[in-house]
C-alpha cells in the first residue's frame, strides 16, 4: 500500500474491511443456500415416500374384507 495521507489510508482500510465482510457473507449465503436446497430435496423425497406408503396401506386395507360384526366380548 503506498504512503497515503492518514484519512485516505483509514478510509482504504475501512473499505477493505467492508469488502472482506461482504465476501464472507456471500460465501456464507451460498453455503446456507446449499443447506436449504439439500433439505428441500430431502423433504420432497420423504413426502413422495410417505405418499407411496399411504397408497400401499390403503390398497392393502381395501383388499381385506373386514367383518362388520361386534367383537366377541359384546
Amino acid at each position: 500500500m503506498p504512503n497515503l495521507p492518514e484519512p485516505e489510508a483509514s478510509e482504504q482500510a475501512r473499505l477493505l474491511k467492508l469488502e472482506e465482510k461482504v465476501a464472507y457473507q456471500d460465501k456464507l449465503i451460498a453455503e446456507l443456500n446449499e443447506v436449504v436446497v439439500s433439505l428441500h430435496r430431502a423433504t420432497d423425497a420423504l413426502g413422495a415416500r410417505l405418499q407411496r406408503v399411504e397408497r400401499e396401506l390403503r390398497s392393502e386395507l381395501g383388499a381385506r374384507d373386514m367383518p362388520n360384526e361386534p367383537p366377541p366380548h359384546y
